[in-house]
């Protein structure tokens, strides 16, 4: 039965070892990185398009959609020798330096790890775990797109708006007023749950996450409703 020894290096680099059949089929080089779970690869004269096992990446529509496939990219420029190990109809794809690239790229956290093979499995939620430990990518607060992103910008907005005095310029409470709206509007978002930005969260801290988000909401609306009716009444 095939076998495959994966071994940790130090960083985000991962080493990929086959100790048994099938063997890898070394690839000339890469010809092209199409998205951040497909490529190209030249092998003589033919060009052979591949996915990655284990991996799967945002897409067209989904957060960090363009930075996955640049990442992926950066890891594999044209060019680049690789080797090339079947799962399935699937492949891992590691460099001459021992860089498995299917883990560096989720460890990167731009995407997930996929159950569509079994023997990089351990290593692509390794790479996971590694990157919701650092907050990278998709599990970053510091990017809007993301579900701890979204998160963090209706319980701050909240925080605003409370803070916001009635007695004010109209300027002023119209701003905050429309920070609310805004506000209550990704709410509405979230309450329908879905795609890579929810999977790339552990159920648990979606909990955690949601329960934030439901702790401001009363805030949300009657902050709105007080500015509103602030303003309605100013010249």
């Amino acid at each position: 039965m095939a076998a495959a020894v994966l071994a940790g290096a130090a960083g985000s680099a991962y080493v990929v070892t086959v100790v048994d059949r099938p063997k890898p089929v070394v690839v000339s080089h890469v010809a092209e990185v199409l998205d951040g779970e497909t490529i190209e690869v030249r092998d003589g004269d033919r060009v052979t398009r591949f996915k990655l096992v284990n991996v799967d990446a945002p897409a067209a529509s989904e957060c960090l959609h363009q930075e996955s496939a640049v990442k992926l990219a950066e890891l594999l420029p044209e060019g680049t020798p690789i080797t090339v190990v079947r799962d399935g109809p699937f492949v891992a794809v590691s460099t001459q330096d021992g860089t498995l690239v299917n883990a560096a790229l989720i460890a990167a956290g731009l995407a997930v790890p996929s159950v569509n093979g079994t023997m990089f499995l351990d290593r692509a939620k390794e790479a996971h775990h590694s990157a919701a430990e650092q907050r990278k990518g998709l599990h970053s607060p510091d990017i809007p797109c993301t579900l701890p992103g979204q998160v963090r910008a209706i319980t701050e907005a909240a925080a605003a708006v409370e803070a916001q005095p009635l007695k004010g310029t109209k300027t002023e409470l119209t701003v905050a007023a429309d920070t609310a709206k805004t506000a209550i509007g990704l709410v509405d978002q979230l309450a329908k749950p879905g795609g890579l930005t929810w999977d790339a969260v552990a159920p648990v801290d979606q909990t955690v996450l949601l329960a934030k988000v439901t702790k401001v909401v009363p805030t949300l609306y009657r902050k709105e409703a007080e500015l509103r009716n602030v303003v309605k009444g100013l010249r």
